[in-house]
């Protein structure tokens, strides 16, 4: 797949202050961060319907742009990928995205989504009466940026009851190194009632004041304006994970 070709404005200060990403919001733009080879961030903003254009059809975790900030030449461009955004949870319109910027020959870190088929005719459900729980719902992988695939597929539909499928259990091209530990459960097949007394335990802690772990995933939910202060503040400091 090419890179793809995206156009962005610089924000100036009145458009990094506090509140100001809503401004821009009610403006069709969408504010964007843009970090990583240790370079400075920079903040800027993108045209909201342009952008949704772009992504339409595509799977978000695997594309790669070719950055023009504020109408730069063709050959004045910086390669970059989605590493975190975040939308708002009713209207999926985006709020805010981060972009990192990658070296096409050097490998990276990331995630990608796994796609369970063949659901609806998986032995263990159509002829055991079982049902499907899931574990993992992407993979951490290690690639160069040209092999990301758009998402992981795997099939279901000999998988019986009582059975478990485990990362180890993944076929994948050999350009990709799959992160993530081999026995962790990507999905299962369980008989209804161990669903049940599963959802009965869960109750039980809530009850007792037990608080899950939260899930840091690639698509943020914490509130935007404090996440904007601490990537302004802060960005000089952090890590870039995925583009060692």
């Amino acid at each position: 797949m090419e890179n793809i070709a995206l156009a962005v404005e610089k924000r100036n200060d009145s458009e990094i202050k506090s509140n100001a990403s809503r401004r821009l919001r009610n403006k069709n733009y969408i504010p964007a961060v843009v970090y990583g080879l240790k370079e400075e961030p920079v903040s800027v903003k993108i045209r909201g319907k342009e952008f949704k254009g772009l992504l339409k059809g595509r799977s978000i975790y695997s594309l790669i742009f070719d950055m023009h900030v504020d109408g730069a030449k063709k050959n004045k461009k910086e390669t970059v990928l989605i590493k975190e955004f975040q939308r708002d949870p009713i209207t999926r319109e985006f709020l805010n995205v981060d972009f990192l910027r990658i070296q096409m020959e050097k490998e990276i870190e990331t995630t990608v989504p796994i796609h369970i088929i063949n659901e609806e005719v998986a032995v263990g459900i159509k002829e055991s009466g079982g049902v499907l729980q899931h574990g993992l719902r992407e993979l951490h992988i290690y690639c160069f940026p040209a092999d990301i695939p758009e998402y992981i597929e795997y099939d279901i539909k000999d998988l019986d009851i009582g059975v478990t499928v485990r990362v180890s259990d993944i076929n994948i091209s050999d350009k990709i190194k799959i992160l993530n530990d081999p026995e962790e459960v990507v999905v299962s097949i369980i008989h209804p009632t161990q669903l049940k007394e599963e959802e009965v335990a869960v109750e039980e802690g809530a009850e007792e004041g037990i608080v899950e772990p939260e899930v840091i995933g690639k698509e943020k939910v914490e509130p935007e304006e404090e996440k904007a202060k601490q990537k302004e503040e802060g960005r000089s400091r952090e890590k870039d994970s995925r583009g060692k």
